[in-house]
């Protein structure tokens, strides 16, 4: 009986160990990053041309899971400006998020933008797209959707 009993505990630590052990292999690095882009744009609901300036900062957090297999996913903040080159055009400010994430076979970007104008007005923009790929290289998936509303 104290053998069977042995044999069980040992069975049992070593089946415990094991997704122990393999979870132990899985490392996560974690990035924080920021920064600002300013860049020529037209402004999407006119037509006008102006100076479009994104202030941002995330985190991307990439994952090894030890078995070869990768996964990323990450957030993104910040301010949103544009100024229109002419001074008679509404200037816009606002706030954009971004999610994003994937591994090897799929990769997801979910934007969304909202601009307050100078004029009363108010733009949304709301960006999807999402892509997954099969062993042999083939998209199986692929959703890419850019709503805008000014």
């Amino acid at each position: 009986m104290k053998r069977l009993l042995l044999m069980v505990v040992v069975l049992l630590s070593a089946a415990l160990l094991a997704p122990a052990a393999a979870a132990a292999a899985a490392e996560t690095e974690t990035t924080h990053f920021s920064g600002t882009v300013s860049r020529a744009e037209l402004n999407l609901c006119s037509g006008a041309p102006g100076t479009l300036t994104i202030v941002s900062s995330g985190v991307v957090h990439t994952t090894d899971l030890g078995d070869g297999t990768l996964r990323m996913n990450g957030t993104m903040t910040g301010t949103v400006t544009f100024v229109p080159d002419d001074p008679s055009q509404p200037s816009y400010t606002g706030h954009l998020t971004e999610r994003f994430g994937g591994d090897a076979n799929t990769f997801t970007v979910a934007d969304n933008i909202v601009l307050h104008g100078s004029d009363g007005s108010l733009g949304k923009q709301h960006i999807l797209m999402h892509v997954t790929v099969n062993a042999n290289g083939t998209v199986t998936t692929s959703i890419d959707t850019n709503r805008l509303t000014c």
